[in-house]
Protein backbone atom coordinates (compact mmCIF):
# COMPACT_ATOMS: atom_id res chain seq x y z
CA UNK A 1 0.00 0.00 0.00
CA UNK A 2 1.35 3.42 -0.97
CA UNK A 3 0.80 6.60 0.96
CA UNK A 4 1.37 8.64 -2.20
CA UNK A 5 -1.22 9.43 -4.83
CA UNK A 6 -0.47 8.78 -8.48
CA UNK A 7 -2.48 11.52 -10.14
CA UNK A 8 -1.15 12.93 -13.39
CA UNK A 9 -3.32 16.06 -13.00
CA UNK A 10 -1.37 17.09 -9.93
CA UNK A 11 1.87 19.00 -10.09
CA UNK A 12 4.92 16.76 -10.30
CA UNK A 13 6.88 16.04 -7.16
CA UNK A 14 9.86 18.29 -6.54
CA UNK A 15 12.66 18.80 -4.03
CA UNK A 16 14.12 21.98 -2.56
CA UNK A 17 17.56 22.24 -1.00
CA UNK A 18 18.12 24.48 2.03
CA UNK A 19 21.67 25.58 2.75
CA UNK A 20 22.59 27.35 5.99
CA UNK A 21 26.01 28.88 5.32
CA UNK A 22 26.13 30.48 8.79
CA UNK A 23 24.88 27.38 10.60
CA UNK A 24 22.12 28.98 12.67
CA UNK A 25 18.58 27.65 12.24
CA UNK A 26 16.98 31.11 12.01
CA UNK A 27 19.93 32.84 10.32
CA UNK A 28 20.63 32.97 6.58
CA UNK A 29 18.92 30.20 4.56
CA UNK A 30 19.52 29.75 0.85
CA UNK A 31 16.75 27.78 -0.86
CA UNK A 32 17.00 26.39 -4.40
CA UNK A 33 16.53 23.17 -6.31
CA UNK A 34 18.62 21.20 -8.79
CA UNK A 35 16.76 22.21 -11.96
CA UNK A 36 15.69 25.83 -11.53
CA UNK A 37 17.55 29.08 -12.09
CA UNK A 38 16.36 30.88 -8.97
CA UNK A 39 17.41 31.01 -5.36
CA UNK A 40 15.65 32.54 -2.36
CA UNK A 41 17.81 33.94 0.43
CA UNK A 42 15.91 34.30 3.71
CA UNK A 43 17.24 35.98 6.85
CA UNK A 44 16.17 38.20 9.77
CA UNK A 45 15.74 41.88 8.93
CA UNK A 46 18.12 42.68 11.81
CA UNK A 47 20.92 40.99 9.82
CA UNK A 48 20.46 43.08 6.66
CA UNK A 49 23.74 44.97 6.90
CA UNK A 50 25.73 41.77 7.46
CA UNK A 51 24.00 39.77 4.72
CA UNK A 52 24.03 42.62 2.19
CA UNK A 53 27.77 42.11 1.71
CA UNK A 54 27.12 38.63 0.27
CA UNK A 55 24.27 39.81 -1.99
CA UNK A 56 26.50 42.42 -3.60
CA UNK A 57 25.06 44.13 -6.68
CA UNK A 58 22.77 41.38 -7.97
CA UNK A 59 19.32 42.20 -9.45
CA UNK A 60 16.54 40.84 -7.25
CA UNK A 61 12.92 40.93 -6.21
CA UNK A 62 12.53 40.97 -2.44
CA UNK A 63 9.91 40.81 0.31
CA UNK A 64 10.11 42.51 3.71
CA UNK A 65 7.55 40.98 6.04
CA UNK A 66 6.16 40.29 9.47
CA UNK A 67 2.92 38.40 10.24
CA UNK A 68 0.69 41.35 9.34
CA UNK A 69 2.42 43.43 6.65
CA UNK A 70 4.64 42.95 3.62
CA UNK A 71 6.54 45.22 1.27
CA UNK A 72 7.45 43.76 -2.15
CA UNK A 73 10.22 45.54 -4.03
CA UNK A 74 12.70 45.16 -6.87
CA UNK A 75 16.22 46.41 -7.40
CA UNK A 76 19.27 46.15 -9.61
CA UNK A 77 21.50 46.09 -6.51
CA UNK A 78 20.04 43.98 -3.70
CA UNK A 79 22.77 44.67 -1.16
CA UNK A 80 22.61 48.45 -1.47
CA UNK A 81 18.79 48.63 -1.57
CA UNK A 82 18.30 46.48 1.51
CA UNK A 83 20.81 48.58 3.43
CA UNK A 84 18.74 51.65 2.53
CA UNK A 85 15.60 49.95 3.85
CA UNK A 86 17.33 49.06 7.12
CA UNK A 87 17.63 52.77 7.91
CA UNK A 88 14.06 53.63 6.83
CA UNK A 89 11.61 54.02 9.77
CA UNK A 90 8.68 53.01 7.53
CA UNK A 91 10.24 49.53 7.14
CA UNK A 92 10.72 49.00 10.88
CA UNK A 93 7.77 46.57 10.86
CA UNK A 94 9.83 43.97 8.96
CA UNK A 95 11.12 40.90 10.77
CA UNK A 96 12.17 38.71 7.86
CA UNK A 97 13.66 39.32 4.41
CA UNK A 98 13.21 37.08 1.35
CA UNK A 99 15.40 37.83 -1.69
CA UNK A 100 14.71 36.16 -5.06
CA UNK A 101 17.70 36.22 -7.40
CA UNK A 102 19.50 34.10 -9.98
CA UNK A 103 21.04 30.86 -8.71
CA UNK A 104 24.84 30.83 -9.13
CA UNK A 105 24.65 34.02 -11.22
CA UNK A 106 22.17 32.42 -13.64
CA UNK A 107 20.23 34.71 -15.96
CA UNK A 108 18.12 37.04 -13.83
CA UNK A 109 18.12 40.70 -14.82
CA UNK A 110 16.34 43.91 -13.89
CA UNK A 111 13.41 43.05 -16.17
CA UNK A 112 12.88 39.76 -14.33
CA UNK A 113 12.99 41.56 -10.98
CA UNK A 114 10.40 44.14 -12.09
CA UNK A 115 8.12 41.44 -13.52
CA UNK A 116 8.30 39.36 -10.33
CA UNK A 117 7.51 42.41 -8.19
CA UNK A 118 4.37 43.07 -10.25
CA UNK A 119 3.14 39.47 -10.33
CA UNK A 120 3.97 38.64 -6.69
CA UNK A 121 2.20 41.82 -5.57
CA UNK A 122 -0.89 40.70 -7.54
CA UNK A 123 -0.77 37.24 -5.96
CA UNK A 124 -0.26 38.65 -2.45
CA UNK A 125 -3.18 41.07 -2.78
CA UNK A 126 -5.46 38.29 -4.04
CA UNK A 127 -4.38 36.00 -1.19
CA UNK A 128 -5.16 38.82 1.31
CA UNK A 129 -3.11 37.16 4.06
CA UNK A 130 -1.28 40.35 5.05
CA UNK A 131 -1.51 44.06 4.29
CA UNK A 132 0.65 45.00 1.32
CA UNK A 133 2.57 48.22 1.88
CA UNK A 134 3.32 50.11 -1.31
CA UNK A 135 5.39 53.09 -2.22
CA UNK A 136 4.71 53.49 -5.92
CA UNK A 137 2.71 50.92 -7.87
CA UNK A 138 4.72 48.06 -9.42
CA UNK A 139 5.49 48.60 -13.10
CA UNK A 140 3.49 46.81 -15.78
CA UNK A 141 5.98 45.85 -18.48
CA UNK A 142 5.11 45.56 -22.16
CA UNK A 143 6.74 42.26 -23.10
CA UNK A 144 6.44 39.83 -26.02
CA UNK A 145 4.50 36.67 -25.26
CA UNK A 146 7.53 34.38 -25.31
CA UNK A 147 9.34 36.56 -22.77
CA UNK A 148 6.29 36.74 -20.51
CA UNK A 149 5.92 32.95 -20.65
CA UNK A 150 9.50 32.48 -19.48
CA UNK A 151 9.07 34.95 -16.63
CA UNK A 152 5.82 33.26 -15.56
CA UNK A 153 7.90 30.14 -14.93
CA UNK A 154 10.03 32.28 -12.61
CA UNK A 155 6.89 33.36 -10.79
CA UNK A 156 5.73 29.77 -10.26
CA UNK A 157 9.20 28.64 -9.24
CA UNK A 158 9.66 31.64 -6.96
CA UNK A 159 6.36 30.99 -5.16
CA UNK A 160 7.46 27.48 -4.27
CA UNK A 161 10.90 28.52 -3.06
CA UNK A 162 9.44 31.39 -1.01
CA UNK A 163 7.06 29.02 0.77
CA UNK A 164 9.90 26.59 1.49
CA UNK A 165 11.93 29.51 2.87
CA UNK A 166 9.12 30.29 5.33
CA UNK A 167 7.38 33.17 3.54
CA UNK A 168 3.62 33.21 4.21
CA UNK A 169 2.77 36.34 2.24
CA UNK A 170 1.58 34.53 -0.91
CA UNK A 171 0.35 31.21 0.44
CA UNK A 172 -0.48 29.93 3.89
CA UNK A 173 -2.46 27.25 5.68
CA UNK A 174 -3.94 29.98 7.89
CA UNK A 175 -6.97 31.93 6.65
CA UNK A 176 -5.32 35.19 7.69
CA UNK A 177 -2.25 36.14 9.66
CA UNK A 178 -3.36 39.66 10.58
CA UNK A 179 -3.92 40.49 14.20
CA UNK A 180 -7.61 40.42 15.06
CA UNK A 181 -9.16 43.54 16.63
CA UNK A 182 -9.56 41.88 20.03
CA UNK A 183 -5.83 41.17 20.24
CA UNK A 184 -4.56 44.24 18.42
CA UNK A 185 -3.57 47.59 19.81
CA UNK A 186 -6.52 49.77 20.77
CA UNK A 187 -6.07 52.12 17.85
CA UNK A 188 -6.03 49.20 15.38
CA UNK A 189 -9.51 48.07 16.45
CA UNK A 190 -12.79 49.59 15.25
CA UNK A 191 -13.89 52.09 17.88
CA UNK A 192 -16.29 55.02 18.25
CA UNK A 193 -13.73 57.40 16.74
CA UNK A 194 -14.00 55.52 13.43
CA UNK A 195 -17.43 57.08 12.93
CA UNK A 196 -16.53 60.52 14.28
CA UNK A 197 -16.67 63.54 11.94
CA UNK A 198 -13.69 64.96 10.11
CA UNK A 199 -13.26 68.66 9.37
CA UNK A 200 -12.10 69.68 5.91
CA UNK A 201 -10.19 72.92 5.26
CA UNK A 202 -9.17 73.74 8.81
CA UNK A 203 -6.80 76.59 9.62
CA UNK A 204 -3.94 76.86 12.05
CA UNK A 205 -0.27 76.03 12.37
CA UNK A 206 1.37 73.17 14.29
CA UNK A 207 2.86 74.18 17.64
CA UNK A 208 6.64 74.35 17.52
CA UNK A 209 8.15 70.85 17.59
CA UNK A 210 4.80 69.02 17.30
CA UNK A 211 4.81 68.19 13.57
CA UNK A 212 5.09 64.51 12.66
CA UNK A 213 5.68 62.66 9.41
CA UNK A 214 4.02 59.50 8.15
CA UNK A 215 6.28 56.44 7.93
CA UNK A 216 4.61 54.44 5.15
CA UNK A 217 6.69 53.58 2.08
CA UNK A 218 7.64 56.77 0.26
CA UNK A 219 4.25 58.41 0.80
CA UNK A 220 4.83 62.01 1.91
CA UNK A 221 2.50 63.30 4.63
CA UNK A 222 2.78 65.64 7.61
CA UNK A 223 0.46 66.15 10.56
CA UNK A 224 0.17 67.18 14.20
CA UNK A 225 -2.06 66.43 17.18
CA UNK A 226 -4.71 68.89 18.35
CA UNK A 227 -7.12 68.82 21.27
CA UNK A 228 -9.99 67.36 19.23
CA UNK A 229 -8.06 65.03 16.96
CA UNK A 230 -5.22 65.03 14.48
CA UNK A 231 -4.61 67.44 11.59
CA UNK A 232 -3.06 66.30 8.30
CA UNK A 233 -1.54 69.33 6.62
CA UNK A 234 -2.18 70.60 3.11
CA UNK A 235 0.29 69.22 0.58
CA UNK A 236 0.28 65.75 2.14
CA UNK A 237 -0.14 62.81 -0.22
CA UNK A 238 -3.05 60.35 -0.10
CA UNK A 239 -2.52 56.87 -1.54
CA UNK A 240 -5.05 56.07 -4.29
CA UNK A 241 -5.38 52.34 -3.60
CA UNK A 242 -7.31 51.00 -0.62
CA UNK A 243 -6.46 47.62 0.93
CA UNK A 244 -9.32 45.09 1.26
CA UNK A 245 -8.82 44.81 5.04
CA UNK A 246 -9.86 48.37 5.90
CA UNK A 247 -13.04 49.43 7.70
CA UNK A 248 -15.68 50.32 5.04
CA UNK A 249 -16.08 53.81 6.54
CA UNK A 250 -12.66 54.66 5.10
CA UNK A 251 -14.28 54.65 1.64
CA UNK A 252 -16.90 57.09 2.96
CA UNK A 253 -14.21 59.45 4.24
CA UNK A 254 -12.36 59.26 0.91
CA UNK A 255 -15.64 60.09 -0.89
CA UNK A 256 -16.14 63.12 1.38
CA UNK A 257 -12.67 64.41 0.52
CA UNK A 258 -13.35 63.96 -3.20
CA UNK A 259 -16.77 65.66 -2.96
CA UNK A 260 -15.19 68.65 -1.19
CA UNK A 261 -12.57 68.91 -3.98
CA UNK A 262 -9.91 68.44 -1.30
CA UNK A 263 -7.76 66.11 -3.42
CA UNK A 264 -5.60 67.31 -6.29
CA UNK A 265 -4.11 65.23 -9.10
CA UNK A 266 -0.30 65.03 -9.07
CA UNK A 267 0.89 65.39 -12.70
CA UNK A 268 2.61 62.26 -13.95
CA UNK A 269 1.67 60.18 -10.88
CA UNK A 270 -1.46 58.02 -10.74
CA UNK A 271 -1.03 56.11 -7.47
CA UNK A 272 -1.56 59.05 -5.11
CA UNK A 273 -3.23 62.45 -4.83
CA UNK A 274 -2.37 65.57 -2.83
CA UNK A 275 -4.46 67.31 -0.16
CA UNK A 276 -5.36 70.85 -1.23
CA UNK A 277 -6.32 71.82 2.33
CA UNK A 278 -5.63 70.70 5.88
CA UNK A 279 -8.00 68.08 7.30
CA UNK A 280 -8.71 67.34 10.96
CA UNK A 281 -9.45 63.68 11.70
CA UNK A 282 -10.92 62.28 14.95
CA UNK A 283 -7.59 60.60 15.81
CA UNK A 284 -4.05 59.99 14.55
CA UNK A 285 -4.97 56.37 13.79
CA UNK A 286 -7.91 57.38 11.59
CA UNK A 287 -5.73 59.95 9.82
CA UNK A 288 -3.11 57.28 9.08
CA UNK A 289 -5.72 54.84 7.75
CA UNK A 290 -7.36 57.38 5.43
CA UNK A 291 -4.06 58.68 4.07
CA UNK A 292 -2.50 55.24 3.47
CA UNK A 293 -5.65 53.31 2.53
CA UNK A 294 -4.42 50.57 4.85
CA UNK A 295 -5.20 49.19 8.31
CA UNK A 296 -2.32 50.89 10.10
CA UNK A 297 -1.89 52.35 13.57
CA UNK A 298 -1.17 55.80 14.97
CA UNK A 299 2.42 54.61 15.47
CA UNK A 300 3.05 55.37 11.79
CA UNK A 301 3.24 59.07 12.73
CA UNK A 302 6.86 59.58 13.77
CA UNK A 303 9.24 62.45 14.41
CA UNK A 304 10.58 63.88 11.13
CA UNK A 305 13.87 62.40 10.00
CA UNK A 306 14.96 65.83 8.77
CA UNK A 307 13.29 68.39 11.08
CA UNK A 308 15.49 71.20 9.80
CA UNK A 309 15.77 72.30 6.13
CA UNK A 310 18.62 70.72 4.21
CA UNK A 311 20.88 73.51 2.96
CA UNK A 312 23.00 72.97 -0.12
CA UNK A 313 25.98 75.22 -0.58
CA UNK A 314 25.94 77.15 -3.83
Amino acid sequence: MSFFFNNTSMQPACTSNIHRPMGGIADLREVHDDVGRLTVSAFPFAMVRDISLTLAAVPACYILADHATAYIGETGNAGRRLCEHSGDPSKAFAREVYVISGYQRAWFDKTAAIYLQFRLTQIAEQADLVDIMKGTNPQVLELPNHKRASLDHFVEHGERLLFDAGCRVLRSNFASQRRKPETADADMAIGPEDTGPMQIDVTGLPPLGSELELAYGDLWARGYPVRDGFVVTAGSEVRSLVNPSVNPILHTRRAELAAADALAIIPGIDDRARLRVAVCFPSAAIAAKVVTGAHVSSGKWVNPRYPEPILIAG
